[in-house]
């Protein structure tokens, strides 16, 4: 038996092949400091094109337990291309989570990783293959998420055809954000302490307790920030309304 995520709604022996992009590794002159902070968009989407391709990859390297895995997998070849530190990215550009101009750089970063996304897997199409069950008319009929691309996008799946059905997933990714992000907040959500205690159990049976910090609170810190003193961009989970959370998915979607 497995425990499935839930972030993503699959058809029967479908899989979730996803990957995060780590958000923060592209914000230039973090907290204003040497300059004006600004979020790297032209290697963001270099970024974005090389996991289209690895995720892609991923695919036809998987041993799938059941054949029934292996024949839904290459008829759509489903990808989820997302994000992690989205919070903690905003607070490093001096922008509040839940505020509009915060929400207007997050609606930025996923339109650019969505079009970056669609381009790299037409790429594809034009050098592998389309996916086997591509039809352009149903694919960019009227309603779809592909028919809300720009023109110029949607033009190039009709000639080219595209390499994956589906492309974009934001996925929670707590494990990944603090294994592999430096402990970044995770997927598109704020911060909800800076500080905290992680309860591990170990291999002979003992529990540890480790003490963790959030990525951006501590490059603040470390560059001679007071932390008992936080500007307002930082804010928390816990210091915003329902409603914030929910504008935010809104944005993004």
């Amino acid at each position: 038996a497995t425990n499935p995520c839930g972030e993503q709604p699959l058809p029967p022996y479908g899989c979730c092949d996803l990957g995060p992009i780590i958000l923060t590794r592209f914000v230039r002159n973090p907290f204003g400091v040497d300059g004006a902070p600004a979020f790297d968009f032209d290697a963001f989407e270099q970024v974005v094109a090389t996991q289209v391709r690895a995720l892609d990859n991923v695919l036809d390297v998987t041993y799938w337990p059941l054949q029934q895995q292996r024949d839904e997998s290459a008829a759509k070849r489903r990808i989820g291309v997302g994000f992690t530190g989205m919070g903690n990215a905003l607070a490093m550009l001096c922008l509040r989570y839940d505020a509009a101009d915060g929400r207007a750089m997050a609606a930025r970063i996923a339109e650019r990783m969505r079009d970056a996304a669609y381009a790299a897997s037409i790429a594809l199409a034009q050098e592998k293959g389309a996916f086997p069950k591509f039809d352009a008319d149903g694919y960019l009929a009227p309603g779809t998420f592909a028919s809300r691309l720009p023109a110029a996008l949607q033009d190039a799946i009709r000639q080219h055809g595209i390499r994956n059905s589906h492309l974009l997933s934001v996925a929670p990714t707590g494990t990944v954000s603090l294994a592999f992000a430096d402990n970044a907040s995770n997927g598109i959500e704020p911060p909800f302490s800076w500080t905290y205690t992680r309860r591990k159990r170990e291999a002979d049976g003992s529990r540890s307790e480790y003490q963790v910090e959030d990525h951006a609170w501590r490059l603040y810190r470390d560059g001679g920030g007071d932390v008992k003193n936080l500007p307002p961009y930082f804010v928390s989970a816990l210091e915003m309304s329902a409603s914030d959370h929910v504008a935010m998915m809104e944005a993004v979607q």
